[in-house]
């Protein structure tokens, strides 16, 4: 419930979150509150920052553009790491997400698609071995993914055009990790990147100008 009072608006980005206010709405304990929140952190929904409380993210385009700035040096690297260790069960588990991917995209469910593509993602990264490149993805990137489907609204066939973008990506990622080749896996996800980058003014419209959120 608190996941799409945020995707409806309802909870507005910057706002404050407030435990015992929200139970109060939604008729349930507190501590269930805080358990959702801790599960929408994860997903990239929330921000728990300590001393100041709980808020929904607001990220400008400016934002966004230089979260790309910081992702477009590290996750090609993740990429790289991980193919080189990259063993048949861990590709198996990288298709398997590929495959569900592309069921989503045929049914055009939003929401469906790029939590899934972000457990690839992730699942990547886990691969890198490194747990500070890792961690430091899951903090960078994942509100991506919230912003994408706060703003699945505006512009609905370039995000369309998106997924199909996603899925040739996984295709050839998928195809360098079989090889073991980190180069090509390093520069298939900075091109990649790159290409999202200079989407980002056009495929998440601004709801005013300079704001994405």
């Amino acid at each position: 419930m608190l996941r799409e009072a945020i995707l409806s608006g309802t909870i507005k980005g910057g706002e404050q979150i407030v435990e015992g206010k929200l139970a109060q709405q939604f008729g349930v304990g507190q501590g269930l509150i805080r358990e959702a929140l801790i599960e929408l952190e994860h997903h990239g929904f929330v921000q728990r920052t300590p001393f100041s409380g709980t808020t929904v993210p607001t990220l400008t385009l400016e934002d966004a553009q230089q979260i790309f700035e910081v992702r477009i040096e590290l996750e090609p690297l993740a990429f790289s790491l991980a193919a080189t260790r990259a063993i048949d069960r861990d590709i198996a588990i990288l298709n398997d997400l590929n495959e569900k991917t592309k069921l989503q995209a045929k049914t055009e469910d939003l929401e469906g698609f790029f939590d899934i593509h972000l457990n690839f993602r992730k699942k990547v990264w886990e691969l890198s071995g490194n747990r500070y490149l890792q961690q430091a993805l899951e903090r960078v990137v994942i509100p991506l993914y919230a912003l994408y489907l706060i703003r699945r609204a505006y512009n609905r066939d370039g995000i369309i055009q998106t997924l199909t973008e996603c899925i040739e990506h996984q295709d050839k990622i998928l195809d360098a990790f079989r090889r073991n080749d980190a180069d090509a896996a390093r520069h298939i996800a900075r091109d990649f990147l790159m290409r999202m980058k200079d989407y980002l003014g056009t495929r998440l419209v601004p709801e005013v100008p300079g704001r994405v959120s």
